[in-house]
């Protein structure tokens, strides 16, 4: 855009006055959303038009209700929105999602995109990591170098081999891992030349036999396995305090930095009214996160089980704990529950109902 005075140019043709005059979102609007920062859709389009080329980036660091992704995507840009608040995240995520692209045959797809919580560790993601990122993230943790060469070892500490157990917390370290675990130590060359025979294996948890196996190679002298248990600390409690608290120093006091955010833990009742009608009510849940209040319930009346879509008129609940909702037919839906407190706490409830 190109100005001369006080008149605006766009390349390609057009006039603009130095005013725009873009009315703001009627209240009866279908694009209202009730975002309290929402802007006219009209208005960040502008501005897209006008900046960026398409298959250009369009970037947002303070992206409210998700008004400049929803534009940019439907303008053929990519777009990267970022935002501390966590329903800001959701109701962006959830308007993104109703926005589908139609397709041919009447068929919609969703935008491609993903969402990341950055600086918080989610224990369900660490535990689900594939086994060689999750065994070099606990190698480093742990202090260790990672190794790929040799088989049956997957790090050294120092000249200690070291053995790391699979992603899940409910699989226990068998005697049988143990024992490969040793016959790998006596092949390398420390084991064979300087007589070193010290293992380390870091496991969740460790069967009874593989304890008495450990104990008999130890006692015929062949190698020296150690177990080290790995736990799942939660960061609220005052073990976690107390390990951070140790790393203070006169110049920077870690334990002024602790904020620890919780889930709610979301309840869902609900019953029947009338036919294809029933009341949802939510005055059960659990707000985990000190004086904490709820502000934003999201309702999904047809999850997928992948992707939260909220139901239309049900995508920024405010606080409301009970709501009725008239189902389109009978039969088995799939009903999912976001909470949101003011705190940064998020929770989801996800249940199955008949209805009549």
């Amino acid at each position: 855009m190109i100005s001369y005075g006080k008149k605006y140019y766009f390349k390609g043709g057009g006039i603009l006055d130095d005013v725009w005059d873009i009315p703001t979102i009627a209240s009866t609007s279908s694009e209202r959303i009730g975002y309290p920062t929402q802007k006219p859709e009209e208005l960040i389009s502008r501005f897209i038009r006008a900046f960026c080329p398409e298959g250009g980036v369009v970037s947002d660091f303070f992206c409210g209700g998700g008004t400049t992704p929803a534009v940019a995507q439907r303008l053929g840009r990519r777009w990267i929105a970022c935002d501390q608040s966590r329903v800001a995240i959701a109701v962006t995520a959830d308007r993104l999602a109703r926005g589908a692209l139609t397709l041919e045959g009447g068929m919609s797809q969703i935008p491609d995109f993903t969402i990341e919580y950055w600086g918080v560790y989610e224990t369900r993601r660490l535990t689900q990591m594939p086994e060689a990122q999750f065994r070099k993230f606990v190698l480093t943790c742990f202090g260790a170098r990672e190794e790929t060469q040799t088989a049956g070892i997957h790090g050294y500490k120092g000249s200690v081999p070291v053995w790391v157990c699979h992603p899940d917390p409910k699989q226990e370290v068998t005697h049988k891992e143990v024992v490969a675990f040793a016959n790998a130590i006596r092949r390398t060359l420390a084991y064979q030349q300087a007589n070193l025979r010290d293992g380390i294996m870091l496991g969740w948890a460790f069967t009874p036999e593989a304890q008495q196996t450990a104990d008999q190679l130890r006692e015929r002298q062949n190698v020296d396995v150690n177990f080290v248990r790995l736990d799942l600390i939660r960061i609220d409690s005052p073990r976690f305090r107390e390990h951070v608290a140790s790393l203070s120093t006169e110049h920077a006091d870690y334990l002024n930095f602790l904020t620890f955010v919780q889930a709610p833990r979301v309840q869902v009742g609900y019953k029947r009214l009338s036919p294809l009608t029933y009341q949802f009510d939510i005055s059960d849940t659990v707000i985990t996160n000190a004086g904490a209040k709820i502000i934003n319930v999201q309702w999904d009346f047809n999850y997928d089980g992948k992707r939260f879509v909220s139901t239309e008129g049900y995508a920024l609940g405010k606080a409301t704990t009970n709501i009725t909702y008239k189902f389109p037919s009978t039969g088995v839906y799939r009903v999912a529950c976001r909470v949101q407190d003011d705190k940064g706490g998020e929770g989801l409830w996800v249940g199955e109902i008949r209805v009549k």
